[in-house]
């Protein structure tokens, strides 16, 4: 019996080559990636991650160390002040960030590894990269939501001879220190909080260290500071 001999299509070395070129799509990605356009929805993508992945234990009269997540006038307790589990602004020092990415076995891990045995699921790392990224942008819950609190009303800042309200009002090109960029009108610098307004109106806030040097100063001069 003879044997069919395949035949291959033939691929040059230009072809080999450019296979193993980065496209410019995947280049402008990895620039893009460090600053998403879009802040995060706490209603529409944390809240299903809590109630997937925290209610077990968190939820309830009887929540563990008195953490209620399902009701956010009693979550939003823990956000910010004397004892929080979510410091805003910053996913390194918040309990709820730390402990969900501790490693299975570790006994400080939510959920614990005994929780574990009965069912309750980790957050996965694109969950985990959510939830960081939510609360790097001040954790803040959906008004609409039922018992979220009202966003406290902030006088606006009056102009100074550096930074006049029509300079405040302009469209400028902020950058992080992750090398992404946008183009935003800047609203506020409280504390370490800089908000901004987007050309569509939509405002969001970003942690003023998490900002390039030059954004920082910028952030500050248009504050009067």
């Amino acid at each position: 019996m003879s044997r069919v001999r395949l035949k291959y299509p033939e691929i040059s070395m230009n072809q080999i080559a450019l296979s193993r070129t980065p496209s410019l799509f995947s280049i402008l990605a990895g620039l893009v990636l460090p600053w998403s356009a879009v802040a995060v929805d706490f209603k529409e993508e944390i809240r299903p991650i809590l109630n997937s992945k925290c209610f077990k234990c968190h939820s309830g009269p009887k929540s563990k160390g008195s953490l209620r997540m399902e009701v956010n006038a009693e979550f939003s307790k823990r956000i910010g002040g004397d004892d929080p589990v979510i410091v805003p602004g910053d996913a390194s020092k918040s309990l709820l960030h730390i402990k969900a990415g501790l490693g299975r076995t570790d006994g400080d891990a939510m959920p614990p590894p005994q929780a574990r045995e009965r069912g309750a699921e980790a957050m996965t790392q694109m969950e985990l990269e959510l939830v960081s990224k939510w609360i790097t942008e001040g954790a803040k819950l959906e008004p609409g939501d039922p018992g979220a609190p009202a966003p406290a009303a902030t006088a606006p800042a009056a102009p100074t001879a550096g930074a006049p309200a029509a300079m405040k009002a302009e469209v400028q090109t902020w950058s992080n220190t992750g090398g992404g960029s946008l183009q935003a009108s800047f609203v506020s610098l409280v504390g370490t909080t800089v908000t901004l307004r987007r050309e569509n109106g939509e405002e969001f806030s970003y942690e003023l260290a998490n900002l390039s040097a030059d954004s920082q100063a910028l952030a500050k001069k248009l504050a009067g500071q």
